[in-house]
């Protein structure tokens, strides 16, 4: 059975609780440097490598914490305390196989003491800072140093000396269930928007698509959700199914969610293949 967007597929597959409102954008919010996926072609040894951490981006610009489209995070006083009073970019953290701690504290309107002590700011990059990577990266190492405070840190970069030590480190990476790599070229100064700077290098593939419908459950799942059937901006309509905690199953992300999902290469019909959920996308 499939249901489409209607009333009453809301009312049998939707929570009906929502914040009843969201905190508004922090005014002028800092746009930040987006990351286009790894080719061959590239010369590596233009770039330090480090590990592709599993959490929320967040921007702290001297005086807010926001996500990378401005949203505001509601973090206790403490954490937010000890940050410098112009911008760092970093990544907040629970370890590999977390993201579903980080954004269930993270994005909560009310922040909860204990949750957040589980969470590390992951810094890796000073926007306003002058200079090329290189210096802004060993800035950073300094004024984690110097601040000495357990949830603040820094995400270790290193050389790339070939393509064959890049996927070596991959595969170490792959291992111990990380996300993949980020590249940054070493030359680069700090530029907003989407360029070669930055690039993302994994051993899966990524991408995202709206929740357009659901699939009731059969069996175990009976009453709760089977599938959701969800929209690719090509048009493409198919169903995930994978992926989804029972949680998920008895709440499902509202119709018209962007959702993030993981996939191993194409159909013949060209439809994802091995199509699993992977989180909401946070805004």
């Amino acid at each position: 059975m499939e249901l489409r967007l209607s009333a009453l597929t809301v009312a049998l597959m939707l929570s009906t609780s929502a914040m009843a409102s969201q905190v508004e954008k922090v005014e002028h919010f800092m746009p930040v440097v987006l990351a286009t996926s790894f080719d061959s072609d590239v010369e590596v040894s233009d770039y330090w490598k480090s590990e592709k951490l599993d959490g929320i981006r967040a921007i702290w610009d001297g005086q807010h914490l926001t996500t990378r489209n401005g949203n505001p995070i509601i973090a206790p006083t403490w954490f937010t305390d000890p940050l410098p009073n112009f911008p760092v970019e970093g990544e907040l953290w629970a370890g590999r196989g977390n993201f579903h701690l980080v954004q269930q504290t993270v994005l909560d309107s009310q922040p909860n003491d204990q949750a957040w002590k589980k969470i590390d700011f992951m810094l890796f990059d000073m926007p306003h800072s002058a200079g090329d990577y290189q210096k802004r990266y060993f800035g950073l190492v300094h004024l984690v140093h110097s601040l000495k405070i357990d949830h603040i840190k820094y995400v270790e970069h290193s050389p790339i000396q070939s393509h064959d030590e890049l996927f070596e480190y991959l595969n170490n990476v792959d291992g111990r269930a990380g996300e993949g790599l980020m590249l940054r070229k070493i030359t680069s100064r700090y530029q907003a928007g989407r360029s070669s700077d930055l690039l993302k290098l994994k051993k899966h593939q990524d991408a995202e698509a709206v929740v357009i419908g659901y699939k009731v459950g059969n069996g175990k799942y009976k009453g709760m959700l089977g599938a959701l059937l969800v929209q690719l901006d090509s048009g493409l309509q198919f169903y995930i199914g994978s992926g989804l905690s029972d949680d998920l199953r008895r709440e499902p992300p509202e119709l018209g969610t962007t959702i993030t999902f993981r996939y191993n290469g194409y159909t013949s019909n060209g439809v994802p293949k091995f199509a699993r959920y992977l989180r909401e996308r946070v805004q």
